[in-house]
């Protein structure tokens, strides 16, 4: 006990000798990067495509000056764009996106149609700031999932969920894959996923089919603590630049905890801006857990 106790004075010690030793701190003053516009986009399949654009800024602006709740709120109201002129054109044709009024900053379009290996350009005009930014994206095919499920555990393993799926891989090609789930419940603890840190209530792996090119991939998922008894699951086919962004973004984090991340340190397909314009033509299951 002696000994333990010494060791323990000893340890404590060397760390007051450290803090003793520590420099004052110096104020830096950095020069702030230049404010852009960031894109993030998707496509609810046969229905809607939605853009939203907001504003870079300073994350130590945000630690110092939006930390609560409300604040934060405030910060929201503060970096989205919420009178831009938004277009997407294809085919020689341009179709507007209209703004959302309940949702500042994000636009949609119900009247665009998905076409597989068509190119899409997106514009966006913000009049406020005259900034402008313009991104292309190629339309992937469709891939579908074979079959999925979800049921849940039973005796200890009963606050679980286990999610079984299947899809076939083209392999005419090199693809990239990026799966979704989500819950409409707000507590659970999404532990078992593979990327830890998303959201409590979703959950997203990306795949590479390097392993299965050409077969049929099949694998399984468990949810732990999630206590909904419906799932929401999505299978999209993306480009490797967006899976390069979206694995550098989970690198650094929360993997669409977008608004309150810099985006200057990540790739990009927006020229003279930041984000990420993408559509890929997602499959959506609505499961109910057994």
């Amino acid at each position: 006990m002696k000994t333990i106790i010494k060791n323990s004075l000893f340890l404590i010690a060397i760390a007051f000798s450290l803090s003793s030793c520590e420099p004052k701190p110096i104020d830096i003053e950095l020069e702030q990067a230049e404010v852009k516009l960031v894109i993030s986009s998707q496509i609810i399949p046969n229905s809607v495509m939605l853009v939203s654009v907001s504003k870079s800024f300073g994350a130590l602006d945000y630690a110092e000056d939006y930390d609560t709740t409300d604040n934060s709120l405030a910060l929201i109201d503060k970096i989205m764009v919420k009178n831009a002129k938004v277009t997407v054109s294809y085919n020689g044709i341009v179709d507007e996106l209209f703004p959302i009024p309940e949702i500042p900053g994000f636009y949609a379009s119900v009247t665009t149609p998905q076409y597989i290996n068509t190119e899409y350009t997106l514009n966006v005009y913000d009049p406020k700031t005259k900034l402008s930014v313009s991104s292309k994206a190629k339309m992937l095919a469709n891939v579908p999932f074979d079959n999925i499920s979800a049921k849940r555990g039973t005796g200890s393993d009963s606050s679980n969920i286990h999610i079984k799926l299947s899809f076939t891989d083209n392999g005419s090609e090199d693809n990239w894959y990026m799966l979704n789930f989500y819950t409409p419940s707000v507590d659970t603890i999404n532990s078992g996923s593979l990327f830890q840190n998303t959201p409590e209530n979703e959950a997203t792996i990306l795949l590479s089919d390097i392993d299965f090119n050409g077969t049929q991939f099949t694998g399984e998922q468990t949810m732990f603590y999630w206590n909904s008894d419906t799932i929401v699951a999505s299978i999209s086919n993306i480009s490797k630049e967006y899976y390069d962004y979206l694995e550098a973004r989970r690198r650094g984090g929360k993997l669409f905890s977008t608004l309150f991340k810099e985006p200057i340190n990540y790739p990009t397909n927006v020229k003279n801006g930041y984000g990420f314009f993408t559509t890929h033509y997602p499959d959506v299951q609505i499961l109910e857990v057994q």
